[in-house]
């Protein structure tokens, strides 16, 4: 990768994008949050590795299951490389991705926290945490606390004995968990809360775990990892966000930390040095509570490791690394990228002056990547304030070759504190039919239940950005003035019925039209009833003007291919 410009772009990227991923072609690629593109090189190199060589089950004695065996060695060293993080003060365990790491430290923590006297290990986590560690809470009994800013968080690292935070022991068993990056937003959270904690008198029983999925996938991780000190005691990624194949994910822990997870229960194979089967009260010898005759990591990797995604994952790293050169340079690349993203959509409005877009964000400074990383959340809203539903908008970009993400993303709190939800509203929406997926209620009394995300790799170029500010403009903006009055007038008339609530915008819309004269225009409602569901009408969709795009992106008619929208 050649040096980065002065302003972070690497113009390389360009090239890059070519030679290795010419199969990103067909479409403009914006769900990096999801999971990234691989290159054409890594497949080559472990297809090449695959009919070439021979490998067995590392737990096997043979020469083919030594191969396996030297090869995972290999390759947990060179990740731990790769994250900035010393094999002398960190393991490095394989697990199926960032929930299975979260889930082996929630196991762990439950089983130590039995044989205490109230059976319970106290569980907080920030609120824009994803699902899998909310999930947690599950297992302390109700002895869990949500943080619901990062002040909250601030104040209890402080003054941990006067906050209330539902931890009935201060000095028992706890487990604080937080995402490096909100996977909704792409906002950065603080770095320092686990050395915070760590540090704190009245904390030391108390560990910390940081879900870096979202985070490494654009993110220098020596930054996280190069004072141990600093580090939190347990790190959980997806792989495949930062190389988009081989599909594994990884747990780092600190060494001086991991002892505590040796004392679960579960064993699985390859994790115990002998297991009793008959007598009166079985035994089993965790490899994990056998150091140094046993690493750690032996003892909590249960079964035969996906020997074969861990081989693919070697080339993944030494591929990454010769094209890109380091985190740093994608860092860089993709903080200019989303800068320009921001101001790009932050700039469409409609006739009336009204922003065409409702960015979801408590940081401001998309300049900064501290503070922001490479996603955004957004709903479009009409000329008159309300909103075009998230999943439609998904829908017509698919369509017209643009692949972002919509709906919840897996983050409860981030989605319904960002969008202005209170407790009961999550209640009413629960009972209104709404659920999380591409079937749920986009638009409820006025509210969006969700959002549309755009999310940027390694490999997005100012093309796609270009091209993405495009689509919006000319799909959702640049309608003549006669269109946009009628369209307002019929959304405004609807929220008169006894099926949709008022439309909200910055001021209180207060026009009002028969509701039926309106409905005999609409024959979508004819034949199905929609409750609470504000329809995307056909003034909206029409063909977008022509975009610059490149031989290999076709601009796709979706006024003619796409069905009637509601």
């Amino acid at each position: 990768m050649a040096p980065v410009a002065s302003n972070g772009y690497s113009s390389s990227v360009e090239t890059i994008r070519q030679t290795e991923y010419a199969h990103m072609n067909n479409g403009v690629y914006l769900d990096h949050g999801g999971a990234t593109i691989y290159a054409r090189s890594t497949v080559e190199a472990f297809a090449s590795k695959m009919i070439t060589g021979l490998y067995g089950n590392p737990h096997s004695e043979n020469s083919p299951a030594k191969l396996s065996g030297d090869i995972v060695d290999e390759v947990r060293e060179k990740m731990l490389n790769f994250l900035g993080a010393s094999s002398k003060d960190f393991d490095l365990i394989f697990v199926a991705n960032a929930t299975a790491g979260v889930k082996l430290v929630a196991d762990c923590f439950r089983d130590l926290a039995e044989k205490s006297r109230d059976r319970k290990f106290w569980y907080g986590y920030h609120k824009d945490a994803h699902t899998s560690i909310v999930g947690v809470r599950e297992l302390t009994y109700g002895q869990s606390y949500c943080f619901e800013n990062d002040q909250d968080v601030e104040e209890w690292l402080q003054f941990p004995d006067n906050s209330f935070v539902n931890r009935s022991n201060p000095n028992g068993l706890g487990l604080f968990a937080y995402p490096g990056q909100s996977n909704m937003t792409g906002r950065r959270l603080p770095l320092s809360w686990s050395w915070r904690a760590r540090h704190s008198e009245s904390l030391q029983t108390t560990y910390t775990l940081l879900d870096a999925a979202a985070l490494a996938m654009t993110y220098p991780m020596e930054n996280v990892f190069q004072d141990p000190d600093r580090a939190p005691d347990f790190t959980c990624f997806s792989l495949y966000k930062i190389f988009g194949f081989p599909d594994v994910g990884a747990l780092v822990v600190r060494r001086e930390s991991g002892h505590i997870l040796t004392l679960r229960k579960y064993f699985g194979g390859g994790t115990v040095s002998m297991v009793s089967s008959f007598g009166d009260t079985p035994w089993h010898r965790s490899k994990g509570l056998q150091a140094p005759t046993y690493k750690l990591h032996e003892g909590l990797e249960d079964g035969t490791l996906p020997f074969h995604s861990i081989l693919a994952l070697g080339d993944a790293i030494n591929v990454h690394l010769r094209l890109y050169g380091s985190m740093r340079n994608i860092s860089a690349h993709t903080s200019h990228l989303m800068e320009l993203l921001y101001r790009g959509m932050v700039g469409l409005r409609h006739v009336n002056g009204r922003p065409a877009c409702h960015i979801y964000s408590e940081n401001k400074d998309f300049t900064n990547p501290n503070k922001q990383g490479s996603a955004l959340a957004f709903n479009v809203v009409l000329s008159n304030g309300g909103y075009v539903s998230y999943t439609d908008v998904e829908r017509m970009a698919n369509h017209a070759g643009f692949y972002i993400r919509s709906g919840g993303v897996c983050n409860p709190g981030g989605i319904f504190s960002l969008l202005g939800y209170e407790p009961w509203m999550t209640d009413r929406a629960l009972s209104a039919g709404h659920h999380c997926g591409s079937h749920g209620i986009s638009v409820l009394n006025g509210l969006p239940t969700g959002i549309a995300r755009v999310s940027l790799g390694a490999m997005s170029t100012r093309q796609d950005v270009d091209l993405f500010i495009d689509f919006l403009r000319s799909t959702f903006v640049d309608a003549d003035k006669e269109s946009n009055l009628n369209l307002s007038a019929e959304l405004s008339a609807l929220s008169a019925t006894s099926t949709l609530r008022s439309i909200p915008s910055d001021a209180t819309l207060e026009q009002t039209m028969a509701a039926e004269t309106v409905r005999a225009t609409l024959p979508e409602y004819h034949r199905k009833p929609r409750a609470r569901h504000i329809p995307f009408l056909s003034h909206l969709r029409r063909v977008p003007k022509p975009m610059s795009r490149t031989p290999s992106l076709p601009v796709m008619n979706i006024h003619s291919e796409m069905h009637a929208i509601r």
